[in-house]
């Protein structure tokens, strides 16, 4: 069974995805403001979701600049061009950038999309070639061994761990749990001719009102794959499982959910 699939995203999806990625959103901001975009600089913004990061940088590049929002998901790129304001949003993947000239770009982003990048490598190598020499490539992702020390595979894990799921479960499947370490990550960029500048841990917190709305959040930016672990007739079990365990850490100011990645931003000296 494979669960990382681009076919299970819906219109629904994309529209609760838009709604609720206020983290998302934030992080990637921070993100563009290690990478010193400035006015008039063209950026890529890669795994644009439905554009709201996009629309931000396109602000702080100005008339003068140029942003490109590319993404995978037809139904994410539809919710971005509806609110594009003079902004480009093209269907792609990071893996084939070929409608973008050789040194084309100041700047690419990726915000909380490299994770599921497929071909990572192939991913660089196209970045690089896009990135006008001194250009900068930033990068949120979560790296493999960062994972277990995230609120959601704390109470994940516990669930899937028993019965019906741990007979039923296909873990290997998950593209996160099959990523590559901060090693290895680092060993990915310098071996497609980048040049590391920058590299932390950083800390995501969101909080929720109920567990069903941080089960909607999961399956709305794992665009559909999240509950997909499990074959079809245990999904609903397992989503009301997953409500329950997560209304047991309701707190005063509601549910709150904290994961640990890494931001990095890497260069193209030549």
């Amino acid at each position: 069974m494979t669960t990382t699939s681009l076919t299970h995203d819906t219109p629904r999806l994309a529209e609760a995805y838009d709604r609720l990625s206020n983290s998302q959103l934030e992080s990637g901001q921070r993100l563009v403001e290690r990478l010193g975009v400035t006015a008039g600089d063209r950026v890529l913004d890669v795994g644009c979701g439905t554009g709201r990061l996009a629309r931000w940088i396109a602000e702080r590049v100005g008339a003068r600049g140029k942003v490109v929002g590319l993404d995978p998901l037809p139904e994410r790129i539809a919710i971005a061009r509806a609110n594009a304001a003079g902004i480009s949003f093209e269907v792609g993947k990071a893996e084939d950038l070929g409608a973008f000239a050789d040194a084309s770009f100041d700047a690419v982003c990726l915000s909380a999309v490299f994770h599921w990048v497929e071909d990572k490598p192939r991913a660089l190598r196209e970045i690089r070639r896009v990135l006008r020499p001194g250009g900068r490539m930033g990068v949120t992702t979560l790296p493999r061994e960062l994972m277990a020390a995230g609120t959601v595979a704390q109470v994940f894990g516990p669930i899937l761990g028993r019965s019906p799921y741990a007979e039923r479960a296909d873990l290997s499947a998950i593209a996160l749990s099959r990523g590559p370490t901060v090693t290895e990550l680092m060993t990915l960029v310098v071996e497609s001719g980048l040049e590391l500048a920058e590299l932390h841990v950083v800390e995501r917190r969101r909080t929720h009102p109920t567990g069903e709305a941080v089960v909607d959040f999961l399956e709305a930016s794992s665009f559909g794959n999240f509950l997909r672990v499990v074959p079809e007739e245990l999904r609903a079990p397992l989503r009301a499982d997953l409500v329950a365990a997560l209304e047991a850490r309701k707190g005063a100011e509601g549910i709150v959910l904290r994961d640990y990645g890494t931001a990095f931003v890497a260069t193209r000296s030549a």
